[in-house]
């Protein structure tokens, strides 16, 4: 049952200190207001007839001290969200227990019509390593409660981080019974490595799109809305912080940059990209600024203790057009170009200053395309960068770096490698690790099998596999369990380890667990 405001009394011990009727709402949002100094200016203090919080609760990006907690006002969600053109004054509130009779601070945000009336606030003053409970009010409602969790205090000798890597949700393709499994796991975080939505038309497959292929804002909004009243996705959401990164159908498939499939670059496709950026934005709970026009930056740092620093890369906005026509294996005159890049020179630069600074144990890029080498070349992956990858690995050699870990989606196939320059394998340099597809389903499972098991170092690779990565990082090992739907076609299916991997601190590359 949703929650009212008229059934909602809140604890002498909340911050707040008052039952939350419409006309003490204003009361508190003042006087929060005026205690935080956001510097927005309040929205009106205005009445929801319809349940606005249809589109759950999240948090994400932690840090030792403080993390971020987001909604979106919506109660018509597929509909354009269904709320007035004017801002709306919405209380936030943190307690160290689920029934929220231990807060610890709340504090007013705006929703604006201009951001959706998404509300992202980044909560000060945490202690770390510590789990907490959330919600939200606006007069006459109450959103569910949420539970979050801080990073460890950065230097510290933390011991243990659990987390989950996923990627891939087509709507379309399937359920998200892999979400309900990860619930069920004892983790910190999901780290979701791209595709979070799909921007293709209504489908003919499990359960169809809302709408035909999205273009514009109020289409990508909707797009998001239907993903995220998906209630797998909503209580993942809703149980623990994400760290997010996108790919590809965020926005269109293969796009580099601003071209979307080859030059030249269309005002189209730039009002385009900018539609998709702002709803990214506005659906997820990040630690970034909002977007300006096309322009998204999302490349961000965060480390948990001295255990693991997690450098979250983008790979779509900043990278030259994909070589030879992006057509997989057929190789052309002037590749690779020299000129070609992945992240960019400003991200590139930025990763490269961050590696050598040092921090974690554990130095772990969280990116969306198969890094190592493998047959092809897919020209979307790394393969078809392979001078932007030696970079990174000339660096790596040359300055010492321990521990590399590299996160990836994109493929719809779980794999497991160790990290190599060229098919020769001379040296490794770190582990990678491939969540399979969330629902999304491999076109090619034999194809993918055949080509990228041929190689040594492709420990493992499985073409038809839904599901994510459970991962347990240590002081002295890294463990993944690649984790498997039996089916994604049918709700409620069980859930198998499929293989497990292990990279030892000090020995790059992986074996079998």
């Amino acid at each position: 049952m949703r929650p009212r405001f008229s059934d909602l009394a809140i604890s002498p011990r909340s911050p707040l200190g008052v039952e939350l009727t419409r006309r003490r709402f204003l009361q508190a949002s003042l006087t929060a207001a005026a205690g935080l100094g956001t510097g927005l200016g309040l929205g009106c203090d205005l009445s929801i007839p319809e349940y606005p919080f249809t589109l759950g609760v999240a948090s994400g990006d932690p840090l030792s001290d403080r993390v971020i907690l987001w909604t979106r006002l919506a109660p018509d969600p597929l509909n354009g969200g269904g709320m007035p053109d004017t801002p709306v004054t919405v209380i936030w509130e943190i307690a160290d227990d689920e029934a929220m009779s231990q807060g610890l601070r709340s504090g007013v945000a705006v929703a604006h019509p201009s951001l959706g009336h998404s509300v992202h606030v980044d909560v000060p003053g945490l202690l770390p390593e510590r789990w907490y409970h959330y919600r939200f009010h606006v007069p006459g409602w109450t959103s569910p409660v949420g539970r979050t969790k801080t990073a460890a205090a950065v230097g510290s000798n933390n011991q243990r981080l659990r987390f989950a890597t996923a990627s891939c949700q087509s709507y379309t393709s399937g359920f998200y019974t892999a979400y309900h499994h990860m619930a069920q796991e004892d983790l910190d975080l999901v780290v979701h490595l791209g595709d979070y939505i799909y921007e293709g038309g209504v489908g003919s497959g499990v359960r169809p799109h809302n709408s035909g292929t999205v273009f514009t804002l109020p289409e990508y909004r909707n797009r998001y809305a239907l993903y995220k009243t998906d209630p797998n996705l909503m209580e993942a959401h809703r149980i623990f912080p994400f760290v997010t990164t996108w790919d590809d159908h965020e926005v269109r498939n293969n796009y580099a940059g601003l071209v979307a499939t080859e030059p030249p670059i269309t005002q189209d496709f730039i009002d385009r990209r900018a539609a998709a950026y702002a709803a990214y934005y506005e659906h997820l709970p990040l630690r970034v600024l909002p977007p300006k026009g096309p322009d998204l930056e999302i490349f961000r740092r965060l480390d948990f203790g001295d255990l693991l620093s997690m450098f979250v890369l983008d790979t779509r906005q900043y990278r030259t057009n994909q070589d030879c026509n992006d057509n997989i294996g057929q190789l052309c005159a002037g590749f690779p170009n020299p000129d070609g890049t992945m992240l960019g020179d400003v991200q590139e630069a930025w990763l490269f200053d961050g590696l050598d600074a040092g921090g974690g144990l554990w130095n772990t890029l969280a990116q969306s395309v198969w890094f190592t080498p493998v047959l092809g070349p897919n020209f979307d992956q790394w393969d078809g960068y392979p001078l932007a990858r030696d970079r990174i690995l000339d660096f790596v050699e040359s300055r010492g770096v321990e521990n590399l870990v590299v996160l990836t989606g994109d493929i719809h196939a779980s794999g497991a490698a160790s990290i190599v320059r060229d098919f020769n394998a001379e040296k490794f340099f770190g582990a990678e690790f491939v969540a399979p597809g969330i629902s999304s389903v491999n076109g090619s499972p034999d194809l993918i099998n055949g080509a990228f098991g041929f190689f040594s170092y492709v420990e493992y690779v499985n073409g038809r596999s839904q599901g994510y990565v459970r991962h347990d990082v240590g002081r002295t090992e890294w463990r993944a369990d690649l984790r498997r739907v039996l089916t994604v076609r049918t709700p409620g299916a069980d859930i198998e380890t499929e293989a497990s991997f292990v990279a030892d601190v000090g020995v790059p590359g992986i074996r079998p667990a």
